[in-house]
Parts: structure tokens; sequence; C-alpha cells
């Protein structure tokens, strides 16, 4: 994909309404405003000059609190962008830093940051034909200065009641999507009733709980789909669904086609 830059403000009504993962790297920007964004099975508060790392693969969903309005800044790349980086600074630099998933810029080093995204909205618009060199460059720049902000600053998360006990289920289900899990016995691992788990999960994550759980399985058999030659019922059962009706149902409303044609589309038959 080429380089992406988008600003958008989102009133407190908005909830992104639908999860979903992408093959590419998303750097978000929150200017202003409050939200929180849960991604895999962690939650996240976000304040202005907080800086999230999504890497390719990663579920998220983001959900407004407190604020009537919030403002971000998305910033979209793929590995191509990263691969002068990693080979002249060693893949520990990139690696580290969308490891922590985020950064909290200082209120007085922001307008830094801001100033160095404007350059590549600038440059995005095509000037001339050094500004595909520009972007990167003003890229590389940002990516250096957020792992010093890393390496100055680590993160304290802010966690309300009950929450730390939605991201262990979370945890849990993010690693353990292959067995017949179900709302009860989750809830009744973290000591919670399952009415209260289900509500508790839906406001924490965004996500209902069949809805999180489908998409984690649904991620996971696209990728074996991709990287494997196993057989679409053998996909279908190692990811934890037990009727081949249904995977191809739930992977069709999620993937817009058939685990078959999906496959197709790679080029693998």
């Amino acid at each position: 994909m080429e380089f992406q830059i988008s600003r958008t403000r989102r009133p407190y009504e908005f909830n992104m309404w639908k999860s979903h993962w992408h093959p590419y790297y998303e750097l978000f920007y929150l200017v202003s405003g409050h939200c929180k964004i849960f991604i895999n099975h962690s939650l996240y508060y976000l304040e202005p000059g907080d800086m999230v790392f999504i890497t390719p693969g990663e579920i998220h969903r983001t959900t407004n609190y407190s604020s009537p309005v919030n403002e971000r800044i998305t910033l979209s790349f793929d590995q191509e962008y990263l691969n002068d980086m990693t080979q002249s600074c060693g893949y520990h630099l990139t690696d580290s830093l969308f490891q922590s998933s985020k950064v909290s810029i200082p209120a007085g080093s922001r307008s830094y940051a801001e100033e160095l995204i404007q350059k590549m909205v600038y440059e995005g618009a095509g000037q001339d034909g050094y500004s595909p060199m520009m972007m990167r460059n003003y890229l590389y720049e940002l990516l250096i200065f957020l792992s010093r902000c890393q390496e100055a600053r680590p993160v304290a998360g802010k966690m309300e009641v009950g929450e730390k006990a939605i991201e262990e289920a979370a945890e849990y289900i993010y690693h353990n999507f292959g067995a017949p899990l179900t709302l009860n016995e989750v809830a009744e691992m973290i000591h919670m009733s399952p009415a209260y788990f289900s509500r508790k999960f839906k406001s924490v994550t965004g996500f209902g709980f069949k809805e999180y759980l489908t998409n984690i399985r649904i991620r996971e058999a696209a990728q074996q789909l991709i990287n494997t030659s196993k057989s679409v019922t053998d996909i279908a059962l190692e990811c934890g669904f037990g009727d081949g009706n249904y995977f191809g149902d739930a992977f069709k409303k999620i993937k817009g086609v058939s685990p078959r044609d999906f496959r197709k589309m790679q080029g693998i038959r």
C-alpha cells in the first residue's frame, strides 16, 4: 500500500462499528480529547499526545470516553517503508518500538512530532520527485523520536475496577481460541457472573464476547489458508469451529469471501 495519513474528529457517540485488522502498520496519534483502544487482548486509555503502534494482523477497536470530541491522526504504511531503516539501525529499533503499543509524548515535545506529521502531509501531496524520499526521512525521524520518548518515559497503565480481569479473560481467549470456549466458562474463570461478564467485556473491549472470539479464530484461519496447504475443514476444526458451514458463514461475513475463494485470491489452490 502507499503511505497514507488521515486526520479525523470523532464525536462521543462514535464507536468503531467493526473490529478489524490489516496487513500494514498503523500509527495512531491522539491530538485532543480522550478515547480507549483495545489491541489484541490489552486495553489502553489515550490522552492527548499519546501515540499507539498497531502492527500487521493485530485486532483492534477504538471507543470514546469522557470527552465530547476527540481528534486523531493515523499514519499507515507497509513493511517496505521500514526496510531501509532496519538495515541501517538494526531490527532492535523497530522491534522494541512496536512491542510496547503505546508511547506518551511529553507536552513540550508534541509540537515537534506534529510538525513532522504535517511535513509528511505536505510531501504526501506530491510536491515533486523528491517527495517520496522526504516522506520516508520524516517517518524515520518520527520513529526515532518516539523510540527516545519510549526509553525516557515508560507508560503506567490506567485501569478501572474489573478491567484487569477482563484483560486476563481476553488474553486467555486470545491464546486458547482453538478450544470450545463458552462465555460461562470464561466468566467463571475470572469469578464474574455470566451476565455481568458479558456487559463488562463489551464495555471494556468494545467487542461482544462471541464477536471477539470469532474474530480471533477467523484471523488465525486466514493465516493458515494463506500459509499452509491444510484443508478448509481441518483449519476450521483447529481454529475452534465445530461446524464447517458456520465457519464458512462467519469467514465470509468478516472477510467478504468464502474460505476457498480467499485462498484462491492469494494464489493457493
